[in-house]
C-alpha cells in the first residue's frame, strides 16, 4: 500500500517523544513489509526538508502550529488521489484530514489531552484547550481509530466514536531471563522515575511521597531521569530542600537507552504520577528489566499496570497514597519480588512486529484491502 502518515514531529526532532518512536517503529516495518511509506512532519533547527531514514520518507514542512496547514497545503499538490490510506495522528491540535482527504482514513491517539492542558498551558489557552478538545473531534468519529489503550478507547467511545481499536505499544529492548537477584539492585532501597519532567507528570509529587517513606525507610533513595522546563526543575530542587532530601534524590538528566534500562535493573521500583498517559510505555519497560511500578490511578497507567500482579495501583492519588504503596513494596521484598516475576512475564507481550502488524491490518480494512 502507498501510505501517507501526519505528525507533527519525527522521530529525529530533538522534541520527539514517545508517540515519534511509536510512529517510526510502525513505519519501518511496514516499509521492510513492501509498502512505501510517507511521513509529513514539521520542520525543525537544522532539519533537512526531505530525506529517507530507515526506508521511511520523510517531508518535513512548516513548525509545530503551522504544520498541520503546510500538511493540507502538500496533499492537495502532490498527493492527492496518490495514496491508499491516510493515517492521522492527534497530538493536541489535529490535522483534520476529514475534512479534505478524500482517501481512506485512519485517525491514531496515543492519548487525549484533557487535563494536561490545565498543567502545560497557560490561561486563557488552557482552558480553550480543555474545552474545545471534544469537539474539534467530532470530525474523527466516524473514521477508524486506533489508540494505545483501553482507557482512551473509552474516552472516545464517550465522545460518539464507532469504530475504535486499541493496539499498544512493543519496547526497543529484550526482556530479561529472569528478574535480577537482590546483589544487582542499588545497594539502598532505591525508587525511579523515568520521564519528562514537566508540570503534567507531578514529578514534586513523587518527591513528596520520598520525603515521606523516609519515615519508614530512612536511606530510600530516588533517582530521577529526564530533563524537562527549567521553573519546574527549580521547584523539585525547593522540593528537596523542602523535605530535607539532599543525599536522596539524584538528578541523571536525560540519558542514552543503555543507561536508562541499567538504572531501570538496579532500581527496585518505578514511580509514576502523571495527570493521564497514553499507555505507559516505561512502565513495560521497566518490566522488563524486572522492576514493578507504583502509579496513579490514571489513563494508562491504570492499563499498563495490573493492580497487585505487575505493580501496585495508588487508592488515591496523593502523595501520601503514593508513599503508602511504596513503602509497602520496599519493606516487603517477598511481594516486590512476585510482581517482579509477574511483571516481567507481561513486559514479553509487547513487540514492535506485533503492533505493526495489528495497526497495518486496521489500515488494510480502512483502505478495503482485506
Amino acid at each position: 500500500m502507498r501510505i501517507l502518515i501526519l505528525n507533527w514531529r519525527d522521530i529525529k526532532n530533538p522534541k520527539a517523544g514517545g508517540a515519534e518512536v511509536v510512529t517510526h517503529e510502525i513505519a519501518k516495518r511496514w516499509v521492510q513489509w513492501g509498502h512505501e511509506v510517507t511521513l509529513f512532519t514539521a520542520g525543525f533547527p537544522g532539519a533537512i526538508p526531505e530525506e529517507e531514514f530507515e526506508g521511511v520518507r520523510i517531508i518535513r514542512r512548516g513548525e509545530q502550529y503551522s504544520v498541520h496547514y503546510e500538511a493540507f497545503r502538500y496533499y492537495r499538490r502532490y498527493l492527492e488521489g496518490r495514496l491508499d490510506v491516510v493515517i492521522d495522528e492527534i497530538n493536541t491540535i489535529p490535522f483534520l484530514t476529514p475534512l479534505y482527504v478524500k482517501e481512506k482514513k485512519v485517525a491514531f491517539f496515543h492519548q487525549l489531552a484533557r487535563e494536561v492542558w490545565l498543567y502545560e498551558s497557560k490561561f486563557p489557552m488552557n482552558v480553550i484547550g480543555y474545552v474545545s478538545e471534544p469537539l474539534y473531534l467530532k470530525v474523527y468519529r466516524n473514521i477508524p481509530t486506533v489508540v494505545v489503550s483501553e482507557s482512551t478507547r473509552q474516552d472516545l467511545l464517550r465522545l460518539g466514536f464507532r469504530r475504535v481499536h486499541v493496539v499498544h505499544d512493543g519496547i526497543d529492548v529484550t526482556p530479561l531471563a529472569e528478574v535480577p537477584p537482590p546483589v544487582e539492585k542499588a545497594n539502598e532501597p532505591t525508587v525511579l522515575y523515568v520521564g519528562r519532567v514537566v508540570p503534567s507528570k507531578r514529578v514534586t509529587d513523587i518527591v513528596e511521597a520520598v520525603g515521606l517513606v523516609r519515615k519508614d525507610v530512612p536511606n530510600v533513595r530516588l533517582w530521577v531521569v529526564g530533563d524537562g522546563k527549567a521553573h519546574y526543575m527549580a521547584n523539585l530542587r525547593h522540593q528537596v530542600e523542602r523535605y530535607k532530601l539532599d543525599g536522596h534524590l539524584r538528578f541523571w538528566g536525560k540519558v542514552s537507552l543503555e543507561k536508562k534500562l541499567e538504572l531501570m535493573k538496579q532500581a527496585h521500583v518505578l514511580a509514576l504520577a502523571s495527570v493521564r498517559e497514553g499507555w505507559g510505555l516505561v512502565v513495560i519497560e521497566a518490566n522488563a528489566m524486572g522492576t514493578p511500578a507504583v502509579v496513579y490511578n490514571v489513563h494508562g497507567l491504570r492499563d499498563s499496570v495490573h493492580h497487585g500482579e505487575t505493580g501496585l495501583i495508588c487508592a488515591e492519588n496523593r502523595p501520601r497514597a503514593l508513599a503508602q504503596a511504596l513503602v509497602s513494596l520496599l519493606k516487603d521484598e517477598s511481594q516486590r519480588t512476585r510482581l517482579a516475576q509477574s511483571a516481567l512475564q507481561w513486559s514479553r507481550k509487547f513487540t514492535w512486529d506485533r503492533t505493526a502488524d495489528e495497526f497495518l491490518a486496521i489500515s488494510k480494512m480502512a483502505a478495503g484491502d482485506t
